[in-house]
């Protein structure tokens, strides 16, 4: 159904050389401040300019300002990111798109090295493997330690086909326009894009080494509601993909959420007392997991009525 990563023959030769492609990078913006501009500070750094930045500024009001005036702001009135992201990319000319957020800190080789990786034309979609970043809460040391973007569990092991998250993700724009964009969904649509364009056709490629870091959320909140938006989309992806192999949402038992959550209950105490770290990260990340059987509980009553 779809081509693991794409291996060029030596007997095909590339369209044009990667010194040769352009290049845009698109940032969806609400409300970052700080964030985006640690993001911006490594976009300066790197070694293959991009000749694009677009912020896709998504406040209802429009007010960002942009920052230097080599940045392009496209302004999506509060659409949602995958929206933004679609006004983004057909706001300029490019050969290639990388999309990132504004947690995303690329390394300085980071732009040469994902658009190198289309030298190859049956490449259409890329990424690389990132780092979750440490940080000085229980979240952003529990996110550090899991490294939910790892590419094993999004390449190597996915759990229906490959993709790239949106915080690291390269394509073409002719895949971008032969599948026209992401769907303009909350949360997932990184992997309906993906596929969509596997399915079409297109290959993708990896470069295994870091290329790019990522600063996790420091609050227990914002940690937990990430994993509940994840079970809302995993229930839109499985149903929109349903006629094509992918298995149906099963809501997880009421009986069983209570249970665990009792269970994290006792545990996190006993943790902090004996100030056990890694007792503790674990905890947080039992919670993240009832959190996203929430958010799958919750889709699925809604899809129903």
């Amino acid at each position: 159904m779809y081509r693991e990563q794409c291996r060029v023959t030596p007997a095909i030769q590339p369209d044009r050389p990667a010194s040769e492609l352009t290049v845009a990078v698109v940032v969806p913006v609400r409300g970052h401040g700080e964030l985006l501009t640690g993001l911006l500070e490594c976009l300066a750094r790197q070694d293959r300019r991009p000749d694009h930045i677009v912020l896709a500024d998504d406040s209802p009001d429009g007010s960002l300002e942009p920052p230097t005036p080599d940045l392009t702001v496209v302004r999506s009135g509060g659409v949602g990111p995958y929206g933004a992201r679609n006004r983004a990319w057909r706001s300029v000319e490019a050969d290639v798109y990388l999309f990132v957020d504004a947690r995303s800190r690329p390394r300085d080789t980071w732009c040469g090295a994902l658009t190198a990786l289309f030298a190859e034309p049956d490449v259409d979609l890329a990424g690389s493997e990132i780092n979750v970043l440490p940080g000085p809460t229980l979240p952003a040391r529990a996110a550090h330690a899991e490294q939910l973007f790892a590419v094993r569990g999004y390449v190597d092991q996915p759990w229906f086909l490959p993709y790239f998250p949106t915080c690291n993700l390269g394509i073409r724009r002719s895949a971008l326009e032969r599948v026209q964009g992401f769907g303009e969904v909350r949360s997932g649509g990184d992997a309906d894009l993906c596929w969509r364009v596997i399915e079409s056709g297109g290959g993708y490629a990896v470069d295994r080494s870091v290329q790019l870091d990522w600063v996790p959320r420091v609050k227990v909140r914002d940690f937990l509601e990430q994993r509940y938006r994840y079970g809302g989309s995993n229930v839109a992806l499985r149903r929109s993909w349903a006629g094509r192999g992918m298995a149906a949402p099963v809501p997880p038992a009421l009986g069983d959420l209570a249970r665990r959550a009792a269970l994290i209950a006792l545990r996190t105490p006993w943790a902090a007392v004996r100030r056990r770290e890694d007792r503790l990260q674990a905890q947080l990340l039992a919670s993240a997991y009832v959190a996203r059987d929430l958010g799958v509980r919750r889709a699925l009553r809604r899809a129903e009525g």
